[in-house]
């Protein structure tokens, strides 16, 4: 467990998985949809990484975390 919190949004329903519950790559955690202001545009998925918490940081451009967790994985 780390201090980082991890966000997907404009999923269609919440999120599968519980808070702290671990995931394994390929794993299904939702549905991609149009919620909040996506609803004008195509379906998307927003993923953000909060390195200190959501309500002590700003996100951060989650991409390096992304590949390591892929090679990891």
């Amino acid at each position: 467990q780390t201090d980082s919190d991890y966000m997907y949004a404009h999923l269609i329903h919440p999120p599968t998985v519980k808070d702290g519950s671990r995931v394994r790559t390929g794993e299904g955690i939702g549905t991609v949809g149009r919620s909040g202001n996506a609803r004008g545009e195509a379906c998307q998925l927003h993923f953000e990484l909060w390195p200190r918490g959501y309500r002590d940081s700003a996100p951060a451009d989650p991409l390096g975390a992304l590949r390591a967790w892929d090679r990891f994985s």
